[in-house]
């Protein structure tokens, strides 16, 4: 029997520890990690963990939920004689509505995931809250275009 222990032991000191490389981004675009801080002060200053925080988790929904409305009114306001601002989306909406929507989600979603992937990267979390806060804004404008 005591074979059987040392070879157990022995095959668990052959696995790679996890530890001896840090995270890296591609594996920080996962969001499927235990770790979503880090333990030892000073350790968070520009380095990647394996979830984001929850901070991170809510300006990412702010964010994608307010491109959604975003778009929905922008379509709204198209149909009763508007314009879009933005040149880049002008040219979507003029392919199609479906073409336009989508363009809009994947653009906003690929670069609010790629920021909230560098949420311990200080001007990445700041890009991050800018975001949340323009189409915060957006939306009050649009509210504002509704009420008038």
């Amino acid at each position: 029997m005591s074979n059987l222990g040392e070879s157990g032991s022995g095959s668990r000191r052959q696995l790679l520890d996890r530890r001896a490389h840090p995270t890296t981004f591609l594996s920080a675009l996962r969001f499927d990690g235990r770790r979503h801080s880090f333990r030892r002060a000073g350790e968070e200053y520009r380095a990647y963990v394996d979830r984001p925080s929850q901070r991170t988790v809510v300006l990412l929904f702010i964010v994608v939920g307010a491109s959604v409305l975003d778009a929905l009114f922008t379509l709204l306001f198209i149909q009763n004689g508007g314009s879009e601002a933005n040149p880049l989306m002008a040219i979507a909406i003029h392919s199609g509505d479906t073409h336009f929507v989508g363009l809009k989600m994947a653009l906003t979603g690929v670069g609010a995931w790629v920021l909230a992937a560098h949420q311990c990267f200080p001007l990445a979390f700041r890009g991050l809250h800018v975001l949340a806060v323009g189409y915060v804004g957006l939306l009050l404008i649009h509210a504002a275009i509704l009420l008038s």
